[in-house]
């Protein structure tokens, strides 16, 4: 087995973020989690609580460059016909230094949690939106080497 070396690392510019097919040019940094839900098992004679999986849940965050209202309207669409907008996102890493392979991870059934409906800055900084979200699936079509 090669020993692992400082050029395998993933440079995290190299990646990118796509809704529903469509790169999202803006994107700033994109982060998705899967936490297992789990209840308590108590077994006679055992002094250690044990722990059963139940169900999985999952949340993100997107920060965005704010140059788009296309997430608000998202919300707004809920907010005025009743009608939840669902998405999919795919984030990709290829960092072609690495020689670490690509990483493709698609979430299934994004849903926006909240979204600012407004915002400025007198101090003229580049406007960012942070987009927490939920999702209700998940893949990895294509996966980073396991082996060095």
């Amino acid at each position: 087995m090669a020993k692992f070396r400082a050029e395998n690392t993933i440079n995290g510019r190299e990646a990118r973020l796509f809704l529903d097919g469509e790169e999202i040019a803006y994107a700033k940094s994109f982060e998705a989690t899967i936490e297992k839900n789990k209840v308590d098992v108590h077994i006679l004679g055992n002094r250690w609580t044990g722990k059963k999986t139940t169900s999985l849940a999952g949340t993100g965050t997107i920060t965005l460059y704010k140059v788009t209202s296309r997430f608000t309207r998202m919300v707004l669409e809920y907010a005025n016909s009743g009608k939840e907008v669902y998405f999919t996102l795919q984030g990709v890493l290829d960092d072609p230094g690495s020689g670490r392979g690509t990483e493709r991870v698609t979430l299934l059934n994004c849903n926006i949690d909240s979204v600012k409906i407004g915002q400025f800055s007198v101090d003229g900084e580049a406007l960012e939106e942070e987009l927490p979200f939920s999702f209700e699936g998940a893949e990895i079509p294509e996966s980073l080497k396991d082996d060095f």
